[in-house]
């Protein structure tokens, strides 16, 4: 799996025992994407591809039978995704960096207790029966809360957005038990009785990520679901849990550069074989007219910048996330700072060149049937996950004052 849009002559490239079935199920799932991102179904047949490869395992740890992939190498897999399904490598995404936690969570446990014999199981079976994870995210603020119910819990919970939920074998929750405040992280198997799914997303864009509404209604849970226990949304999050969201973050920028790349590929194809020269060009080709060669230019430029940025913070997240029970307040702040950027530089560069194929492909290619547009409806939904106007505030502060931001769920 070449990385970068550059051409070089020693191309950077994944070098993973998986990295050439990713590249097959990406080629398998390129068939066909236009009309399944027109039909916006829940993707079962794209994560049936997925598990056919042995995929799904993909950040089980290989004593536990999966590929021990890291952090880095999964948001990377989830780009070469993204250049042709955005939807898809969001879901699945989000499905690699939970599990990393799940397995984590396994092996050093949590509060510096002993490790989480049910994580560790969990993990296990995900890699042998190829189980699909989703998140509804935190249960807390008003949206509902854990309860003590005979010799288990009752969770309660109303959350959108639950990304993957529809495809999902088990749900990652966390929810704050009411009598201690402490948070636990639950897998609550979607059959489960009190578990509701909703048939409420129809967005723009990221219509393949799958990520309507869950509610929860009093489900009951016990300890043999219990994945972790962390600190609760008002304090600093315990060294392994400070790590959470940096990571989905790290995750959004690789999935913005990977949307974008792909248009950028797609654009390219589309010009080298049906492009025009414009009327006044004095150029024999679409692919020798100055104006598509500079254009190209301008974004593959941005672009490749917007991923180098990206990339320094996913290294720096694999280096803390070796050692996840040692991340000190001073290190998560930077690393998040770091990732912050490489966000933020995703997300402009990204739209802009979602949106400047047009320019440089002509007016044939905005044919529904080339499905270039889904590349920019894809990345302006994703980018709305959370405002990048916060971002910029917030990196501006870490650059003016010095101030490390306040650990919170998008920061």
């Amino acid at each position: 799996m070449t990385d970068d849009l550059v051409p070089r002559r020693a191309p950077r490239t994944l070098r993973a025992p998986w990295a050439d079935r990713l590249e097959e199920a990406a080629t398998e799932l390129a068939d066909g994407i236009v009309r399944r991102e027109r039909e916006g179904a829940a993707p079962h047949d794209a994560f049936a591809a997925l598990r056919s490869r042995g995929l799904i395992g993909l950040t089980v740890p290989a004593e536990l039978g999966g590929e021990g992939a890291s952090l880095a190498d999964a948001a990377a897999a989830a780009r070469r995704l993204a250049r042709v399904d955005g939807g898809l490598a969001h879901a699945v995404g989000y499905h690699w960096v939970w599990l990393w936690f799940v397995a984590a969570y396994g092996a050093h446990g949590s509060e510096g207790a002993t490790p989480t014999a049910p994580a560790r199981e969990l993990a296990r079976r995900t890699a042998a029966d190829g189980l699909v994870w989703a998140s509804i995210g935190s249960a807390f603020g008003g949206s509902g809360g854990t309860v003590r119910s005979g010799d288990g819990y009752a969770v309660s919970a109303r959350r959108g957005f639950a990304t993957g939920a529809p495809v999902a074998d088990l749900l990652f929750t966390q929810s704050v038990l009411a009598e201690d405040g402490r948070m636990r992280i639950w897998a609550i198997p979607t059959d489960r009785e009190g578990v509701t799914v909703a048939s409420d997303w129809d967005p723009v864009g990221q219509r393949l990520s799958a990520s309507p509404g869950v509610v929860l209604e009093d489900v009951r849970v016990t300890d043999d679901d219990l994945v972790a226990v962390a600190n609760p949304p008002s304090e600093h999050p315990i060294p392994l849990q400070s790590l959470m969201i940096p990571a989905f973050q790290s995750l959004f920028g690789w999935l913005a550069v990977g949307i974008a790349e792909g248009a950028l590929l797609e654009a390219r194809d589309y010009v080298r074989t049906q492009g025009r020269p414009w009327v006044h060009s004095q150029a024999e080709s679409a692919a020798e007219d100055t104006h598509v060669l500079a254009g190209f230019g301008r974004q593959v430029a941005a672009v490749s910048a917007a991923a180098a940025l990206v990339r320094e913070g996913a290294i720096e997240l694999d280096a803390l996330a070796a050692h996840p029970t040692s991340v000190t307040r001073a290190q998560r702040g930077e690393l998040a700072e770091v990732i912050a950027a490489g966000k933020i530089a995703a997300h402009h560069a990204g739209l802009e060149a979602a949106s400047a194929v047009f320019d440089l492909t002509g007016a044939r290619s905005a044919s529904a049937s080339f499905g270039l547009d889904r590349h920019w409806r894809n990345l302006r939904t994703l980018t709305l996950h959370d405002p990048v106007a916060h971002k910029h505030e917030e990196l501006g502060r870490y650059f003016l004052s010095g101030d490390l931001p306040i650990p919170s769920v998008y920061r």
